[in-house]
């Protein structure tokens, strides 16, 4: 293997270190006198001398339950608060740096929003990669067990993890009764024929390829450009099960996604293959004119993978780096999903009817064009809604009264 090149000056042999450097190699020796002594690093830096400091990549994994996000929210339990208050704990970064991630060229590969959970999240940032075994065990020996530091390692020094993304995968798992047909009612029993699967992997299939996803988010201006997304692939797997559960696991890669735009994307498959409106209605919502798309729960989103495919083949190939192979941690993955993600998932569905509670919003929307930019009748009816008692049995059942999809493939739900 090729040794990497080095990313930053190296000083000269021999020279005699200038004033500055003297002082800080005092700073650093006071710093490590002070540990000694007290055993507290929370305001000491440890290691942190210019020459042991790289640009890194960090591999982390984290079921998102409890946490509101993944970036840093004053005030709010966050995964990179978590991280960075166990690198501040364990003195991998100064006070200073902590409160200023910017000193550190600290960037995240993707957002995740609240309880959204990742098999696959990257941070780079500049650490002391003097011993990167060590800092890893440090780091998860102070986090909490859900979430994991997969590796850490060096990269070069202009990298951008989120920049150098080729592509990102997110899965879906939802409980198979998100997908029964609307004329009968639903409970955990319920299993998925091979009828709805397959109409499922049909409205899945039609994400492919660049299309405007302008009505699968917001705050986005009708003929905004950088609503056109690219979508390889959208399949779903074959059902499995949890507990006394079915579950299915949908999966879809692409370029990037905006706000909301994965959990409409299955929003609007469940809401065809229930039958609250036709295949059609996937013909005329890739246009700049709002449709009534409805949102699905996040509890079963996770970002699955992030593909750094040019990324590998050029340094970790050519250079000797590392590569961000998430792979190489299949067996750790794996198992964390078990043990962390799809508890998470079955107990909302179990405890908070997550999914269940949602399926009754669906005879809210119109899936046609608004007048306005928004349903103008939805939070009336969410009003009302709230008045009466939920017994999602007695709606269930009630569903089969409700108008039929249209030639143009609107349900007619009046107001």
């Amino acid at each position: 293997m090729k040794r990497p090149i080095e990313d930053e000056e190296s000083s000269c042999a021999g020279a005699e270190p200038t004033e500055s450097k003297q002082a800080k190699l005092a700073s650093d020796s006071n710093n490590d006198a002070a540990v000694a002594a007290t055993g507290n690093t929370r305001n000491c830096t440890i290691n942190r001398r210019r020459g042991d400091v790289k640009k890194a990549i960090l591999m982390l994994m984290y079921s998102g339950s409890g946490y509101y996000g993944m970036q840093r929210n004053t005030g709010f339990d966050t995964i990179e608060g978590a991280l960075f208050d166990s690198l501040l704990a364990g003195g991998h970064i100064t006070e200073e740096e902590y409160l200023s991630p910017g000193k550190l060229q600290f960037q995240r590969a993707s957002k995740t929003d609240k309880g959204v959970s990742a098999l696959a999240q990257v941070v780079s940032m500049k650490l002391n990669l003097s011993d990167a075994d060590s800092l890893k065990a440090d780091v998860n020996s102070r986090l909490p067990t859900q979430i994991r530091l997969l590796d850490v390692f060096r990269t070069t020094k202009n990298f951008n993890c989120k920049a150098r993304v080729n592509h990102r995968e997110y899965a879906y798992i939802c409980p198979s009764y998100a997908f029964a047909s609307k004329s009968r009612p639903i409970d955990i029993t319920y299993r998925i024929d091979s009828t709805q699967l397959e109409l499922l992997r049909s409205c899945l299939s039609r994400y492919k390829g660049t299309k405007n996803y302008y009505n699968f988010t917001s705050g986005r201006p009708p003929g905004d450009a950088s609503c056109n997304r690219y979508i390889i692939d959208f399949t779903v797997g074959e059902p499995f099960e949890y507990r006394d559960a079915e579950f299915v696991e949908l999966r879809v890669r692409g370029q990037s996604f905006m706000l909301h735009q994965i959990r409409k994307m299955v929003g609007l498959a469940i809401a065809i293959v229930k039958g609250y409106c036709r295949l059609e209605a996937m013909d005329a919502v890739f246009t700049y004119k709002r449709m009534d798309v409805p949102k699905a729960p996040g509890l079963g989103l996770l970002l699955n993978k992030i593909n750094y495919g040019a990324y590998n083949e050029k340094y970790a190939a050519e250079l000797g780096y590392s590569t961000v192979d998430w792979d190489r941690f299949e067996a750790e993955r794996s198992e964390f999903k078990s043990s962390h993600i799809l508890p998470e998932i079955y107990r909302g569905e179990t405890d908070n009817r997550s999914m269940l509670e949602w399926l009754r919003t669906l005879t809210m929307h119109s899936y046609d064009f608004d007048r306005q930019d928004g349903p103008p009748t939805v939070f009336k009816q969410q009003q009302q809604q709230s008045e009466q008692p939920k017994q999602f049995e007695k709606d269930s059942q009630s569903e089969a009264a409700s108008s039929e999809p249209n030639s143009a493939g609107a349900l007619n739900t009046g107001s």
